[in-house]
């Protein structure tokens, strides 16, 4: 009878002690951290945007899927369409609401400085693989990283360029914002330097489609060579109105020119022009990288689209290291050893930028640029 009653609970019991070594042998949730990216998926820079967030998903997948990782890393976009405005909305969000600890973007220099008081005031990580203005060197703050290269370096190269192609007078066209002021002005600086001659300097807007009256004035000056930092699709008309008009000297854009919206704009008028750019990456890892970017979005990957997957990877390590708060990521970036991804080393400076990457001359031929 003794054993009778007994039964029942020595049966609980068992079923107690099975369960509890179940649940013991059960992996431990893994932690999700996420964090936001404000980018240009549409508009006239969308191009860019599109293909840093392709470059972000694929290392996000390739993270997530390998099983190694404490955290899970989950990201957030929202478009900024390439307008201050609308980034400044979404970064606030970002911030003071969702309390990211990190944030991507963006892409256009004027948005990442419209957006950086932000990230400075809630201490959030602010990290762009586009944004090259020299001014964010010292008025992103100290939450702004960049994983590409200041426009400080391509002005200087295109001043001693133009000059050693014996083009003594320049005229310029520029986009009156951050970005490009601060080449602008960088290029005069460094030509006039050499010894060269600025003829006129005209402006324009972002989204400005007619640039006739500035061209005209720009070419009364009778310049050797012209020089305009606009975007893409600026650009390109600005090449087209340039054609019409019958300008025969040397032509000279930034690297935003490199873009799809460029060719698209310009067509045929685009022949012949040369421009500076961030270096293509290359070596094993790249077309590793490369193979896999055009196996899941049947296109080849820009740069950026590279400086993207890499921001990724450095996220990454310092995530895995515990730093899950915006001081404790900027802290890690400040004191990481050299980063090697696929597009080359990235390493920080003490203002967030990366003065380990390289730029190359390119000129459109063909419909195709083509390095010299």
């Amino acid at each position: 009878m003794i054993v009778k009653k007994a039964f029942p609970y020595v049966l609980v019991l068992a079923v107690v002690f099975i369960l509890a070594q179940a649940v013991g042998c059960q992996k431990p949730e893994t932690r999700e951290i996420q964090i936001g990216a404000v980018l240009p998926l549409t508009g006239d820079i969308a191009s860019y945007g599109k293909r840093a967030q392709n470059g972000i998903n694929l290392a996000l997948a390739e993270i997530n899927r390998s099983g190694t990782n404490p955290f899970r890393i989950a990201v957030e976009f929202q478009d900024g369409k390439g307008s201050a405005q609308e980034s400044v909305t979404i970064m606030r969000k970002f911030c003071s609401l969702d309390h990211y600890p990190v944030v991507i973007g963006a892409a256009a220099s004027s948005v990442s400085l419209a957006i950086a008081p932000i990230a400075n005031q809630y201490r959030v990580v602010q990290i762009s693989p586009i944004s090259s203005s020299p001014d964010l060197t010292k008025e992103g703050g100290d939450y702004f990283f960049r994983v590409c290269p200041s426009d400080a370096f391509q002005a200087a190269i295109l001043a001693d360029w133009i000059w050693k192609k014996e083009l003594k007078r320049v005229g310029i066209l520029f986009v009156n914002n951050s970005w490009g002021i601060s080449l602008k002005n960088r290029f005069v600086s460094e030509f006039t330097a050499l010894g060269g001659q600025i003829t006129t300097v005209e402006s324009c807007m972002e989204g400005d489609r007619d640039f006739r009256t500035q061209l005209a004035k720009i070419v009364a000056s009778s310049p050797e060579a012209f020089y305009c930092p606009t975007y893409g699709t600026e650009g390109g008309l600005v090449l087209k109105q340039l054609k019409e008009i019958g300008f025969s000297g040397e032509i000279f854009g930034s690297d935003v020119w490199s873009s799809p919206e460029l060719l698209t704009s310009a067509g045929d008028a685009a022949e012949g022009v040369y421009l500076v750019k961030p270096s293509d990456p290359s070596g094993e890892a790249y077309e590793v990288f490369a193979t896999g970017f055009r196996e899941k979005y049947n296109e080849d990957p820009d740069v950026y689209a590279g400086y993207a997957y890499d921001i990724m990877y450095i996220l990454q390590r310092a995530i895995a290291a515990g730093n899950t708060t915006g001081p404790d990521v900027r802290s890690y970036l400040l004191s990481m050893p050299v980063f090697k991804g696929v597009t080359g080393e990235t390493h920080f400076d003490e203002n967030g930028d990366c003065n380990t990457k390289t730029f190359v001359r390119q000129r459109i031929m063909s419909g195709r640029y083509t390095a010299l």
